[in-house]
């Protein structure tokens, strides 16, 4: 018998991207839906123990729910057993990564992409890679939505 598959709701990021690969590469998930953090903070997006959320805001009724903003530990109080949340992660795939086991569990996954996801989703880029990104850089600009260069 098969493992259960789940959908990933997440962020329609370079974060969320990388999560997606991560659970992909583990046989996880077979669907995806990209959601705004607002739309589940506001109870729209409907959430099943069939969904694993990622850098959303936490909603109880999630199979798992991966975060890293620390407004998140302030804002759920108690024991919640299905929130993997590390407030001192640079991206939420960094957690995803380090829960399932790290480089052991994703031989297939680039160290290099890794480092991007955590690099672009902590905002720590030189001022050349600002005025002239390319590679990784470049693909989270042109995931950002705020960017509008995917317009």
């Amino acid at each position: 018998m098969s493992s259960p598959k789940f959908r990933l709701v997440t962020r329609s990021d370079f974060d969320g991207l990388v999560c997606a690969v991560l659970l992909n590469e583990l046989d996880l998930i077979d669907d995806i839906k990209f959601v705004h953090p607002k739309d589940m903070q506001d109870g729209k997006i409907d959430i099943t123990s069939r969904d694993i959320t990622t850098n959303l805001p936490y909603v109880a009724s999630a199979h798992l729910a991966f975060d890293h903003h620390e407004s998140e530990t302030i804002r759920n109080t108690g024991e919640r057993p299905n929130h993997i949340i590390s407030a001192h992660a640079p991206s939420a795939a960094r957690v995803v990564y380090d829960y399932y086991g790290g480089a052991k569990a994703f031989p297939n996954i680039s160290n290099d992409m890794m480092v991007a996801v955590d690099k672009a989703d902590s905002a720590q880029f030189s001022q050349d890679e600002i005025l002239e990104p390319t590679d990784w850089v470049l693909l989270n600009y042109l995931m950002d939505s705020r960017t509008g260069l995917g317009r």
